[in-house]
């Protein structure tokens, strides 16, 4: 299994079936897709890749909205492994990149770049300057320069198509019933624990801290608020708690997402490890106090709604 940023070195290069897109949640359309590239990979003799582009295009033009992020990084590449992905490719998406033509893209990037052999994309896949070419232009494109194509047919959940675009409303909203149908397992965040201001440590909260967008970035979660929750990574069994997913308005002006996790009944030094928050419940959107005071309360309260939530004892705190 290896993670490229950007195209691999000419000794590095093997034939390969490659899948393109943003695989943003690799939720169950995704997984289809992917089943299928493993299956013509392993038929043909062919590497099952990969392709993404990192950052997504709509957070490289600063006059378009970034589209909400579903999964932090580290769930995405586990995600795609998970699905028996054995190489990704993460190309920086640029200026260069977003100029070049649909055929220029298919010579340097996937015949010249990726070796590939067998390529598979959505139904909705665009690409290209301006995103002029589809999936059929990919087909006649394959054809002219000698690999197979694919073209994936949409997955339905009930009347609607399975989508990203439709897994971040329904996190958006804090279904995460609807997110789970659409993801095949519970909606989790993983990354490593990073050091924070110690505040919640202050209020007498501690926390651990992952950072769910890469630092720079003009992106934002689908999601936001204070959010019921379980933590693994900390020990053999799952860890209840409280988490706060936002800006924190109340203590900083500055941009700059946080998944702020208080675990219950639980004492340790965690820095540096990786864990994963399984979010259950929403508590509450974000909210921006008026002061410390305040903010101690709501999160003295939002503590208490949690154990009730996860069916623990009001007084462990």
């Amino acid at each position: 299994m290896h993670v490229f940023r950007g195209l691999p070195s000419p000794l590095q290069r093997i034939p390969s079936a490659v899948a393109i897109g943003n695989f943003d949640g690799v939720h169950t359309g995704h997984q289809a897709l992917l089943a299928g590239l493993v299956d013509a990979a392993r038929e043909r003799g062919l590497v099952p890749s990969v392709l993404t582009f990192e950052p997504h295009p709509r957070e490289f033009f600063p006059h378009l909205d970034p589209v909400p992020r579903i999964s932090t990084l580290c769930d995405k590449v586990k995600r795609l492994l998970d699905c028996g992905i054995e190489r990704i490719y993460m190309m920086p998406f640029n200026e260069h990149i977003a100029r070049e033509g649909a055929e220029t893209f298919v010579t340097n990037v996937l015949v010249n770049g990726l070796d590939a052999r067998w390529v598979t994309v959505g139904e909705d896949f665009r690409f290209g300057s301006g995103r002029a070419a589809g999936a059929h232009d990919l087909e006649r494109l394959g054809k002219e320069h000698h690999f197979e194509t694919w073209i994936s047919p949409l997955l339905f959940h009930g009347t609607a198509k399975v989508s990203s675009t439709r897994l971040r409303a329904a996190l958006s909203e804090g279904d995460f019933y609807e997110a789970e149908m659409m993801l095949g397992h519970p909606y989790t965040m993983s990354g490593r624990v990073i050091h924070g201001q110690a505040l919640g440590r202050t209020l007498g909260y501690p926390t651990l801290n992952i950072a769910p967008i890469p630092p720079g970035s003009r992106a934002r979660p689908a999601l936001a608020g204070v959010f019921a929750v379980k933590v693994s990574g900390l020990g053999p069994a799952e860890q209840c708690g409280v988490a706060s997913l936002g800006l924190r308005p109340t203590v900083s002006s500055a941009r700059r997402w946080l998944l702020e996790t208080h675990v219950f009944d639980w004492k340790g030094d965690a820095y540096g490890r990786p864990v994963t928050v399984r979010f259950i419940e929403r508590i509450r959107g974000e909210k921006k106090f008026s002061g410390l005071e305040e903010l101690q309360a709501a999160i003295a309260a939002d503590a208490r709604r949690a154990r009730q939530i996860l069916g623990l004892a009001p007084n462990g705190e």
